[in-house]
Formats: structure tokens, C-alpha cells, sequence
């Protein structure tokens, strides 16, 4: 794992980038709050058919050159997608398609599921508990208010666990292995549908920085989605719609 990039090597990107390329650009897109809306629970997110049949439009036009770089599993993105995109990563670089990245140590994070949910039944904890397995996010979407003590316990029992820390929005995840997105898309630029092109990826999170650097290695670029930030991201688009309306340019629509 190459580690988040520092502030000090980044910059606050304000300008919309350019028109997706089918023919020339690989593209790599998070899930959360960059193609769909941040909800109260991971579970009550939709995507739009319409999205999805852009997806699936733009996988094909691209030659299979769309990958999704996400935090959720890769069974539950596959739920959303319907078949649109052919490659997909999950928990944060950790799942990519069928193939493992890493050797992980799912008893770590089962053994911290236990603590949390420990602490959860005595009131010290309000945060909603997540097992994905190979790694365990704890959610205080609902309670703003939480984020100081969620993290808090959330870095204690990882350095018990040995486990490593993203802190994202409105959640903190605990990760078996050391894989990040960054790596995702490195492995993927190495498929043959990706070889030739330039990446470009697109997200919104912090825990999206190191796919950003990557891109940016590989001749390409990162955008940004939300409000202006620090970021090593190029580009800026302002929120999911932003994003639905820059795919379709891909489109020539």
C-alpha cells in the first residue's frame, strides 16, 4: 500500500474536466456519492435504470475499458449494477472480480465485529456495524454527532486487531490487507481491455486519493465530486448528477 498522498502534494481542482473519450480513456468510478447519492443507510441507496443503461452503453462503446472502485463488496455493487460493468473492486481494492489481492485475515476482523457489538450492546456504541468480512465499517450517518467517539473506538480496537483504518465520510472501516484502490486500478490498467489507455477516476472520498495518484502515474487523471477540496484529483464535478450528465458526454449526448 502506497498511503494516502500528503496535503502538501495536492491542490483544490475547480474546473470541470474534459469529454469522455470512449475510444482513447479508461474509466474508474467510485459508488458512493459519486454515481449515487449519499443515503442515511448504505442499504437505502438506488441507482437510477437510466444510469445503469449508460453504464452498460459505455462499457461497450470503451471495449470493456469501465471499471467500478469501490468500498462495498463486490457482491453487493454487482446487486446495483445488473451486469452493466464487467470489472468491478470492492472493500476499497481488497476484492477485484473473483480474484483475491491479498491474503487477508478475515478472524481479525470477525474477532473486532465481536468488540464492536460488545460495546454497541452496552450504549458505548451508536454507530451501525457493517460486516463485509474482509473488513468491518462502522457507520454514524445517522449520528453526526458520534464521529469523535466512533473513531476513537475504532482506531483502538484496530491497533489490537491489526487491522488498517479508512476513515471516509460519515464512516470509518477496518481493513484485513493492504491493498488500496490505487492498486485496484493499477491491476486493472494491466487487463487487456484497460492496456493503451488513459485512466481517468472519479470520486469523491478520501479514500479515493490513492486511485487519484495512480491515475495521474499512468498519464491520466483524477476528478473530484463535491465541494472543492485538497485533493490530487485535476478536476472538479459538483455532485452524482454532474457525473451522470459528464458520462453521457462519452455518449455524445
Amino acid at each position: 500500500m502506497r498511503g494516502q498522498t500528503s496535503i502538501a502534494s495536492v491542490f483544490t481542482p475547480l474546473m470541470e474536466p474534459p469529454a469522455l473519450d470512449p475510444r482513447a480513456h479508461a474509466l474508474f468510478l467510485d459508488f458512493d456519492g459519486t454515481l449515487a447519492d449519499i443515503a442515511p443507510r448504505p442499504e437505502d441507496v438506488v441507482l437510477a435504470p437510466a444510469l445503469r443503461q449508460t453504464l452498460a452503453t459505455l462499457t461497450h462503446a470503451m471495449g470493456g475499458a469501465v471499471a467500478l472502485l469501490s468500498g462495498r463488496s463486490t457482491s453487493n455493487l454487482r446487486g446495483y449494477l445488473g451486469g452493466a460493468v464487467m470489472h468491478v473492486a470492492g472493500i476499497h481494492g481488497q476484492e477485484l472480480e473473483s480474484r483475491g489481492l491479498t491474503q487477508p485475515s478475515p478472524a481479525s476482523v470477525a474477532a473486532a465485529a465481536a468488540e464492536f457489538r460488545a460495546l454497541q450492546h452496552e450504549g458505548a456504541l451508536t454507530a451501525r456495524i457493517e460486516d463485509k468480512t474482509l473488513s468491518l465499517a462502522l457507520h454514524y450517518r445517522h449520528d453526526p454527532s458520534a464521529e469523535a467517539e466512533v473513531r476513537r473506538i475504532a482506531h483502538s480496537v484496530a491497533a489490537r486487531r491489526q487491522l488498517r483504518v479508512l476513515e471516509g465520510k460519515m464512516v470509518v472501516e477496518l481493513i484485513a490487507g493492504s491493498f488500496d484502490k490505487g492498486d485496484a486500478l493499477d491491476a486493472f490498467m494491466r487487463a487487456p481491455a484497460f492496456l493503451g489507455r488513459t485512466p481517468i477516476m472519479v470520486g469523491d472520498d478520501t479514500t479515493d486519493e490513492d486511485a487519484f495518484t495512480a491515475a495521474h502515474r499512468l498519464g491520466g487523471f483524477g476528478v473530484l465530486v463535491g465541494p472543492p477540496r485538497p485533493s490530487s484529483a485535476s478536476f472538479l464535478l459538483a455532485s452524482p448528477s454532474a457525473v451522470h450528465a459528464w458520462l453521457s458526454t462519452g455518449l455524445g449526448a
